[in-house]
């Protein structure tokens, strides 16, 4: 009975289940952006509101690695049910901290429960699919978590408009995200198709190309610009060119919808131009996108600016889980999954310190750079390990 049960192969309503848990992920900070100049007055932090955005990223850090042992030795479908059920409590509990530290607190509580989804939907598509069926899941992934950010944002810029209290709760569809698991997700692994184990096995955790610790450095930069944007421009749109938070709602939801459609072209671009290929664009996008943001706040470079920068996170984000899927032995995918997770939300959390450094247009032009020189080296650097290959 149990080994028909490990056996059976996911269905459609099963990849929607894990699409709906991994778009709880990235945006989990960004849910409460449009309410932050608010939160900013009621708790007293000012500029320092932008914490609350990248607080999660601390608690992602801080446990992500414990959540990838824990994968390798339970499995990813039980720690992928923790982290949902604390996600719901913890982000929904955030309307009701009574002071700056309670809430806090509470944020790197809701940042380790996604950490510990994070990485076990990863490892949930790792053990159904494998090969390019496996990266157009993945895009499948990246897609949804920035359509997660559209749908977050959007609502997230009305409900803040009601009071700042009402964005915490879109967290209670980490309970929605639960019952889709246990209906849906079968707990065992996919029965391989004919070969596809030999294939796994010879393709996977080969060391061939970029070493692992070079694509989670990418990883971190590429996360570290697009949160820079996103940390930085409620409070640039509201405090500096007098935007409302609904509007700051809908202009952070285009940019993410501009990046859902980026991801799903980005299989098709990887296989004309290769990984460092696709990377060194988004790079450049990003790059773009600061500089325009640097240049002008009108209402026509607005809108062209976040035409790039969604680019930039479309072409960039799905392939770091890619990468490290690819190079991972199955003995070792759930710590190195974890150890991408911890690097991109250290970009997260880091972009809060770059922002509380910098703000405005001087921000976007030492983000503009920063963006460049990565772009600069992508190539040469990859280039170089090919040829050691």
């Amino acid at each position: 009975m149990e080994n028909n049960r490990a056996k059976r192969k996911i269905g459609n309503a099963g990849i929607a289940a894990i699409m709906l848990i991994s778009s709880l992920t990235v945006m989990v900070g960004n849910a409460i952006t449009p309410a932050l100049p608010e939160l900013g007055q009621v708790y007293g932090l000012g500029n320092y509101a932008s914490w609350l955005v990248t607080a999660p990223a601390l608690g992602v850090v801080a446990t992500a690695i414990l959540f990838g042992r824990l994968i390798d030795k339970k499995g990813p479908y039980i720690v992928a049910f923790l982290g949902l059920l604390f996600y719901g409590i913890f982000g929904i509990a955030g309307a009701y901290m009574p002071t700056a530290a309670g809430i806090f607190i509470d944020r790197f509580f809701l940042g380790a429960a996604t950490a510990a989804i994070m990485n076990a939907s990863v490892a949930l598509i790792a053990s159904f699919f494998h090969g390019e069926k496996q990266l157009r899941v993945i895009a499948m992934q990246g897609m949804s978590m920035e359509f997660g950010g559209v749908i977050f944002l959007s609502i997230s810029g009305v409900l803040a408009d009601i009071s700042w209290q009402c964005p915490f709760y879109i967290y209670g569809l980490g309970f929605l995200a639960l019952l889709f698991l246990l209906l849906f997700v079968p707990a065992g692994r996919q029965q391989a198709e004919p070969g596809e184990e030999q294939v796994e096995q010879e393709t996977q955790g080969s060391g061939k190309g970029v070493p692992i610790p070079l694509v989670l450095l990418i990883a971190f930069l590429g996360m570290l610009m697009f949160f820079t944007a996103m940390v930085s421009l409620p409070i640039y749109l509201q405090t500096t060119l007098g935007y409302s938070p609904s509007f700051t709602g809908y202009y952070l939801a285009a940019l993410d919808l501009i990046a859902v459609l980026a991801t799903g072209f980005m299989p098709n671009i990887v296989k004309k131009i290769k990984e460092k290929g696709c990377l060194t664009i988004a790079f450049c996008c990003y790059g773009i996108a600061f500089l325009l943001y640097a240049l002008s706040g009108s209402a026509v470079v607005l809108w062209i600016a976040v035409f790039f920068a969604g680019l930039g996170f479309g072409f960039s984000t799905p392939l770091f889980n890619s990468l490290i899927v690819n190079k991972s032995t199955l003995e070792k995918k759930g710590i190195n999954i974890s150890f991408c997770t911890m690097a991109m939300f250290s970009g997260q959390f880091l972009s809060a310190l770059l922002v509380s450094v910098l703000t405005g247009r001087p921000l976007f032009l030492a983000a503009a750079i920063i963006a460049a020189v990565i772009a600069v080296c992508v190539l040469p650097v990859a280039g170089r390990y090919a040829h050691k290959a």
